[in-house]
């Protein structure tokens, strides 16, 4: 009897004890909620590692999210509205830890450039705010890279602005799209590789600033934390790559098809493509192609989702990264460990 209410009074011990969170990468730990935190979740880390960022962020306005974040090390990713009235999502990084925390109030004005984010191409130029001019296209975001120039650009696919018959762009101006709005207008196409390449590839202007971060990470919505990138991988007979589109989703994943290389006609230009066993959907063309994520989170880039082929089925085909990098005089921006 007394050997059964000391194991019960082990137990409750135990209940009473703060969670600590798994250091996992591919999702959210839950962590105990701290002062007006409605959601409080980590990965990568621990709940008691983050708790001290979390009081003082509930301790300021989200307005100050940023600057208290960075005074802790931390880079602010997104903050998005909650389903819930009167509430906001934000998410932060710092190496390979996430932090999401839900709390009341407007979300900040805190967004930028990401892997996998849903983007809009237009003829006409965009403006913040208002409707997207007839005949735009939904294409999708994929790496981050460094030009030679030592400025940092956004690649998507070069159909996703097409080019005329005098070779001029289509539709040259591009935003990264926040429904039912254009969201934040990123400026007219830098580059165009199939002008000149059979590259189905092209480079955008990246907005930098305040509460405007431009960070190497594929985006997996608000539920689930980023990808790092960490740099460019091969691409090799039946290696496994994933994607991630605007239609299809986070982390559609299949085996390559074939050897090598092959060229495809489309309505914008022959292309050099590999193609893969994923199937895909209109408006992932542009997305990242990478490495099946690593233990710690992290992938490499292999491409940019250049076309669906209907005709075998609505698979994938890419755009090898190397080339395009190679034509740019560019490199990956790489995640910080």
């Amino acid at each position: 009897m007394r050997a059964r209410a000391t194991l019960s009074a082990a137990v409750l011990l135990l209940l009473a004890l703060p969670v600590r969170a798994q250091a996992q990468v591919d999702a959210y730990t839950p962590c105990p909620l701290v002062g007006g935190a409605i959601v409080f979740e980590v990965s990568g880390t621990t709940c008691e590692d983050v708790t001290p960022v979390v009081s003082a962020l509930l301790a300021q306005a989200p307005d100050a999210a940023v600057s208290v974040l960075a005074g802790a090390g931390w880079s602010a990713l997104r903050a998005r509205r909650a389903a819930a009235d009167g509430q906001h999502d934000l998410i932060a990084i710092r190496g390979l830890a996430t932090l999401r925390l839900r709390r009341s109030g407007a979300a900040p004005d805190l967004d930028g450039w990401q892997a996998g984010r849903e983007l809009l191409f237009a003829r006409k130029r965009l403006v913040g705010g208002r409707p997207a001019p007839n005949g735009s296209a939904l294409c999708t975001s994929a790496f981050l890279v460094r030009l030679s120039s030592g400025r940092l650009g956004g690649l998507s696919a070069a159909h996703c602005g097409g080019l005329r018959k005098d070779r001029t762009v289509h539709r040259r101006y591009a935003a990264l799209r926040r429904p039912p709005a254009p969201g934040i207008v990123l400026g007219r196409v830098q580059r165009i590789l199939t002008r000149s390449r059979r590259l189905d590839a092209l480079v955008l202007p990246i907005t930098q600033g305040a509460n405007r971060p431009a960070l190497p990470v594929i985006n997996r919505g608000i539920g689930r934390p980023p990808w790092r990138v960490v740099g460019t991988a091969q691409t090799r007979s039946g290696r496994t790559v994933c994607m991630t589109g605007r239609t299809s989703g986070i982390d559609e994943c299949g085996r390559l098809r074939g050897r090598g290389v092959h060229r495809l006609v489309s309505r914008w230009a022959h292309v050099t493509v590999h193609c893969t066993q994923i199937e895909a959907a209109q408006g992932d063309s542009g997305g990242p192609v990478y490495t099946a994520p690593a233990a710690d989170g992290t992938v490499r880039a292999v491409g940019i989702v250049a076309l669906i082929a209907p005709i075998l089925g609505n698979i994938m085909c890419f755009t090898p990264i190397d080339p395009v990098l190679k034509r740019l005089g560019a490199k990956i921006v790489p995640a910080s460990p």
